[in-house]
């Protein structure tokens, strides 16, 4: 049996707490990773922004509904197979 891996990243400034994170940020990556199928790593659009012009490619997964947030959030597949 395989286990399948997913991976949603964010990026931001947490709120650090006894030696754990909190926030918006580190909740919005929970929801990305919720978005995202076995074997897929998506990111938020932030992240997609920092590494551009970098080796790695990203594919649009369109806009997804986030809990708490007014606006779609657009999500993009970070390709590395």
């Amino acid at each position: 049996m395989l286990l399948g891996v997913k991976i949603g990243i964010n990026a931001g400034e947490p709120i650090v707490e006894d030696d754990d994170l909190f926030g918006t940020t580190v909740q919005l990556s929970a929801q990305i990773i919720d978005k995202a199928t076995n074997y897929q790593i998506l990111v938020s659009e932030i992240v997609k922004g920092t590494y551009q012009g970098k080796a790695i490619t990203f594919e649009d997964r369109g806009t997804r509904e986030m809990k708490g947030s007014k606006e779609p959030l657009a999500l993009y597949e970070a390709m590395w197979k």
